[in-house]
Parts: C-alpha cells; sequence; structure tokens
C-alpha cells in the first residue's frame, strides 16, 4: 500500500497544468527550441516526439497537446524562421542605399541565406513532409501569412528593379523558393557523397549553395531586364 507521503511526493514532481497564457507560451516556446536543438544536430527523421518531450522536460502527451503532430511542430518552426527571414530580406531591400541592379538584388538575396541552413533545410521538407499531416485549417492559415509576406517582398523586389513588373516579381519569388529547395538538397551530402566528392576529378558535382544561388538569380534577373 502507497502512504500518503509517498503520493503527496509523486504529485509534487509532477508537471503541473499550465493555467495561464503566459505558462502555456513558455511551455510551447520550450518545446520549440528543444526541436529545433535536435533538428539542428540530426535529421527530421530522426528527431522523435518522444526526445522532443524529455528534453522540454514534460510527458509526451502534453508535447501533442501544444503540437498535435511531428508535422504541426516542425510547420510551426519553419514558420517561425521563415517569416523572420522575409523581415531580414524586407530590411535589405527596403534600407540598402545606392543604384540597385539586378545582380546586386542576387546577391542580397543569396546573402540574406548565409547562415540559413536550417530554415533551408526546413523549407525542402515543406510540400512533401510537413503539410502532410496538419490540418486544413493550419495550411490556410500558413498560407495566408506567406501570400501577404511574398506580395510585401514583391512589391520591394519591382521597386527596385524597374524592369520588373509585380506579376515578374512575384514569379521571382516562386522560383527563388525551387532554387532554395533544390540547391540545398544538391549541397546537403552524406558523408559518403561528401568523400567521394572531395576526389578533384569530381569537383563539377560540388554544390556551392550561396554562390549557386547568386549566378542562378542573377541569370534569372538578367533575361528578364533583356526582354
Amino acid at each position: 500500500m502507497v502512504s500518503n507521503t509517498a503520493g503527496k511526493a509523486r504529485r509534487a514532481v509532477a508537471p503541473q497544468r499550465a493555467r495561464k497564457a503566459s505558462d502555456k507560451e513558455a511551455r510551447r516556446r520550450r518545446i520549440l527550441d528543444e526541436a529545433l536543438a535536435l533538428y539542428r544536430s540530426t535529421t527530421y527523421a530522426e528527431v522523435k516526439m518522444a526526445d522532443v518531450a524529455e528534453r522540454s522536460r514534460l510527458a509526451k502527451g502534453t508535447v501533442f497537446l501544444y503540437f498535435p503532430t511531428k508535422e504541426a511542430l516542425f510547420l510551426a518552426l519553419l514558420e517561425e524562421q521563415l517569416f523572420s527571414w522575409f523581415e531580414r530580406l524586407d530590411a535589405r531591400l527596403t534600407h540598402g542605399e545606392g543604384r540597385w541592379t539586378g545582380p546586386r538584388v542576387a546577391r542580397t538575396v543569396a546573402e540574406s541565406l548565409e547562415g540559413e541552413e536550417t530554415l533551408t533545410r526546413l523549407l525542402a521538407l515543406l510540400q512533401t513532409v510537413l503539410e502532410m499531416n496538419v490540418t486544413l485549417e493550419r495550411v490556410l492559415q500558413f498560407k495566408e501569412r506567406l501570400l501577404a509576406a511574398i506580395g510585401h517582398t514583391a512589391e520591394l523586389l519591382a521597386r527596385r528593379l524597374p524592369f520588373l513588373t509585380l506579376g515578374d516579381s512575384q514569379r521571382l519569388m516562386r522560383h527563388l523558393y525551387a532554387l532554395v529547395t533544390g540547391l540545398r538538397q544538391m549541397a546537403d551530402l552524406a558523408p559518403v557523397a561528401r568523400e567521394v566528392l572531395a576526389q578533384p576529378h569530381l569537383a563539377p558535382l560540388r554544390v556551392d549553395f550561396s554562390a549557386e544561388l547568386t549566378a542562378s538569380l542573377t541569370h534569372l534577373l538578367r533575361g528578364l531586364e533583356a526582354r
């Protein structure tokens, strides 16, 4: 038979239900931070919700109260990183002085993604993984916010480069997404492939993400300017 003292001790160490909005947000933040730390050190497939719960010092069921699926958790991570990047890119496009050209815009966009490997890795998972096991309402919320962000950045691009129409700029943003996801997948090599490509004669198969993105965007913009 369990004594009253033992029962009280167990209740004392059990995680308390978050009742205040600030407590709930703190838990949500902790879950996101721990999931991000795990993802940065491994792969999406290797991150387990049980590990996120353990690192967050929460029961696994509690984590699912905040994020019903692993995809929902990582979509939230992507959303934070993506819209933070949009803000930084918009600031560069807004405050940069001097003459703007296609090559300058290409460099600005590529430079804004330097050090953003986590974001670009998550973007490469968006349509094939992260949107596959979340609710319609959640995807709609994300897409509406994405549409507004793309629209704002497209306006800034059209303002900087007069040869771009607003439609051109919006299309350019779609092409940017395709380039980022494709180049990120090409640049992320398995250890054995990295070792193989270290051989000098295989150098043409290596992908420098930032350099290739800059070159690709430059060519796209030169083509639009030459119409």
